[in-house]
């Protein structure tokens, strides 16, 4: 068997074969594209780099929002009424001890799951109430120094 008679090439390997079609503008040949007005330039606005320079540069402290002291109360007596222990309550929300002694603490930050598992359990509403009255009563003094609550008048459209 003879390799003469076969028309194999040369391989090159690591090497690719230049792309003439994709050539990039010279940059005479930018200017004078700018120059004429067949050029839109556009610029990119990437904020990240000035975002993360003032996390790095930041001093200030943060904190997050805690339960409030009124709620480890609020636990602290319904679990008393209902004579559970700590550990029990803990048990029965799925949760290690100590994050209880945090809640009751008042220095948890607030789990709505965790809460509502709670709240299921002792039978107590742990959360206040965030709504916003919509007839809010103005207080206002009469000559007769009797303090009078007064509603808003209601605008009627025609």
């Amino acid at each position: 068997m003879s390799y003469g008679q076969q028309d194999w090439g040369v391989v090159k390997i690591g090497q690719r074969k230049s792309r003439t079609n994709n050539k990039k503008p010279t940059k005479k040949q930018t200017q004078e594209a700018m120059r004429t007005g067949n050029v839109e330039v556009r610029k990119k606005n990437n904020n990240k780099g000035r975002k993360m320079y003032q996390l790095e540069n930041d001093n200030e402290v943060r904190k997050h929002k805690t339960l409030g002291v009124s709620v480890g109360r609020k636990i602290l007596q319904a679990r008393n009424a209902k004579k559970i222990t700590q550990k029990q309550l803990a048990q029965q929300c799925s949760v290690k001890v100590t994050v209880i002694n945090d809640y009751e603490r008042g220095k948890a930050i607030p789990d709505n799951r965790l809460l509502t598992r709670m709240e299921r359990i002792l039978g107590v509403s742990l959360r206040e109430n965030t709504k916003k009255k919509k007839n809010k009563k103005i207080k206002s003094r009469s000559t007769t120094t009797e303090w009078v609550t007064k509603k808003k008048p209601k605008i009627e459209e025609n």
